[in-house]
């Protein structure tokens, strides 16, 4: 009688498989992993909207905040400029000013003598009063078109004597006698007027200047 087998008897073994005839099987490549979702994609482009929202605002405060200061500083400039006395005016400033009233005054002495050239002559009676009171004899010039002005004015005195300058403008008047000379030009009355006014102030800043 065959003897039967038993498991335990038996020693270890592989199991048996057939030979492989040809080409392997491909293995399956793995599937690729699931891309964002649309909401996924809304909310990244939602973030990156509000970073860069807020890195604009930020930069556009700071920029914003620096013209603020600058201008601040200009306004300060100002109101403290503008709160000095005139008495810190410099030198150059001063006579700046003065040309400009000078320039002001021309012109309206200009205007004055255009609206009523029969000026010159008070002109003339004026400058012939500052004179010394033993002047007789006066040599009045003046520019020509006032000379006929003045003539038909009957403004000439016996022992006055018109002569025309070109070099003279209208409302000019250069008086002389044998011992003085009087210049009553527009512009030397003016400048006189000038002096008066602004002659102390001006010789101050000379002073202070130079020392």
């Amino acid at each position: 009688m065959a003897s039967v087998l038993s498991r335990d008897k038996i020693p270890l073994f592989d199991k048996w498989e057939p030979p492989t005839v040809g080409d392997r099987p491909a293995v399956a490549a793995p599937e690729p992993a699931p891309g964002p979702t649309v909401y996924e994609l809304e909310e990244i482009e939602r973030q990156a909207r509000e970073e860069g929202y807020a890195a604009g605002l930020a930069e556009g405060r700071a920029a914003a905040k620096s013209q603020l200061d600058e201008r601040l500083a200009r306004l300060e400039a100002i109101f403290v400029a503008a709160a000095r006395p005139l008495t810190t005016f410099d030198d150059a400033t001063e006579r700046e000013l003065a040309l400009l009233a000078t320039v002001m005054a021309e012109r309206v002495v200009g205007r004055e003598l255009q609206m009523d050239p029969s000026l010159i002559a008070v002109a003339i009676r004026k400058a012939a009063d500052a004179l010394p009171s033993a002047t007789r004899e006066l040599r009045v010039w003046v520019n020509p078109h006032d000379m006929d002005l003045l003539r038909e004015l009957g403004a000439e005195e016996p022992h006055w004597r018109f002569g025309s300058d070109p070099k003279l403008q209208r409302g000019d008047c250069v008086l002389e006698s044998a011992r003085s000379r009087l210049d009553s030009r527009v512009t030397t009355r003016l400048a006189a007027v000038i002096d008066a006014v602004l002659g102390d102030d001006l010789d101050e800043s000379d002073a202070e200047a130079a020392a």
